[in-house]
Formats: structure tokens, sequence, C-alpha cells
């Protein structure tokens, strides 16, 4: 998602870009103390999601955020939690009491993410949507990782595990972040820590689901879609 920033304190608005780099599903596109000089900006990039102040001089967020287009998402940050009312009034994806950490940031940030596909879903074909690499950020870098290359994914405190035939790559991100970048019906998530390929499973049964690195087990809160899936899968082969 193509995001902006604004916020009139130098320090937190730091921190936001900061996180913003961290989150591979965000593209930072810029970052604003003057929430005036952010207008032009918005109206000029179109930006999907923005990180918006609430108390600010001259201007304050809830207005900027009432003056925004509809498809524009928002997620407010405010030391101000009297706020809250006004922006979820406005139907903001999320509301970021300061000071907020970056597991904080991350489940807004999902949030976002799931109204951002929500709204590709209902005006793009599904198949238009599907891109063959998906991008992580690894080692200060960005990689475009081929889907066909992944194994399986297994969740590893605020990271995740990304296991590929080659390498190992742990990007900051959960499990639901990485799992809303990839195509639905290709990839499916068997347990609270692990998602798998589904064409590298090599078999399966109720409770267990083996590939050729690794034998996982399937939670039983997962078990009924993973099945159906695969049977989905089967129909389909």
């Amino acid at each position: 998602m193509r995001c902006i920033a604004i916020d009139d304190e130098p320090l937190a608005l730091k921190l936001l870009a900061y996180y913003c780099s961290q989150t591979p599903s965000l593209q930072l596109l810029g970052a604003y103390t003057d929430p005036l000089d952010s207008i032009a900006y918005i109206r000029s990039m179109q930006p999907d999601l923005i990180f918006l102040d609430i108390h600010m001089p001259d201007i304050s967020g809830i207005h900027i955020a009432q003056a925004l287009e509809k498809d524009m998402l928002v997620i407010f940050t405010t030391a101000h939690r009297e706020y809250a009312v006004d922006g979820f009034d406005l139907d903001v994806v999320d509301y970021l009491l300061k000071p907020f950490d970056f597991e904080r940031f991350l489940k807004a940030c999902d949030k976002a993410e799931q109204r951002f596909r929500s709204s590709l879903k209902a005006s793009v074909p599904q198949q238009a949507t599907q891109s063959k690499t998906i991008s992580i950020k690894y080692n200060y870098q960005t990689i475009q990782l081929p889907l066909h290359s992944i194994l399986y994914i297994e969740t590893c405190d605020n990271y995740i595990r990304i296991i590929t035939p080659d390498k190992i790559y742990m990007p900051v991100m959960t499990m639901k972040t990485i799992l809303n970048l990839l195509p639905e019906a290709e990839f499916v998530r068997v347990h609270k820590s692990f998602a798998v390929a589904v064409d590298k499973i090599r078999s399966f049964n109720s409770t267990q689901v083996v590939t050729d690195r690794k034998k996982i087990p399937v939670g039983r809160s997962y078990r009924k879609d993973f099945l159906q899936k695969m049977e989905a899968k089967k129909r389909r082969n």
C-alpha cells in the first residue's frame, strides 16, 4: 500500500517512518509535519493509506479526514484518547493511541491491508490481483520472492520464517500480513504457527501435513478449512 504520514511532532513522525520502512506491505511516499503542505500532496499522489495525527495546528486531522476521498484509508495517531469516538464515526481503519509499539502498529496495518485487498477484489478480477512474486524486506533490502519457491511459512515471535529450498527468509511481518499478500487458493494456514504452499504438500491427513522438508501439525481450529481446500484442489485436478 502506498502511504503517507502526517504528524506535527518530528520525533513521532520519525518513528512512524521507521515503522513503515519495516513493514513490507507499505511504501512510504512522504512524511509531513505541516498538515497544510500534505493536503496538496494527497490530492496529487492519491495514496492508499494515511497515518494521520489529530491534534495539530492550523487544521485538525479530523478535518483532513473528512475532506478525503472515500476510498482512502486512514489510521489516526494521537495522544488524545477523547478523539476516539470522532475517529470511528469517520470509519477510519484504526486509532493508535500514543505511545504505541511496533506490534500494535502492525495490527493496524493488518486491518488496513484487509480493507485494501477487499476493495481490490471488488473492482478487479481475482486473476489480475495475483502476482507471481511478493515483495519482502530482508536484511535491509526489498526482495522479490517468487511464489513457487515458498515451501511453508512459520511464525517466530514478531517475525516469520519463509522456508524455500535454498534459503530461509525472516522478514519483520505477521503471518496474517503475508497471507493477505499470497493467493488464497495457493496457500493454506494449517496451524496457528504454520502456513503451507498447497502444491508443496506431498501427503496429509486430519492431523498432519508432510512436505519435502517437514512434517507440520494441523491445528484443530484450522482443520475444517484445510480439508475443504484440499478436497477442492482434488476436484480441480
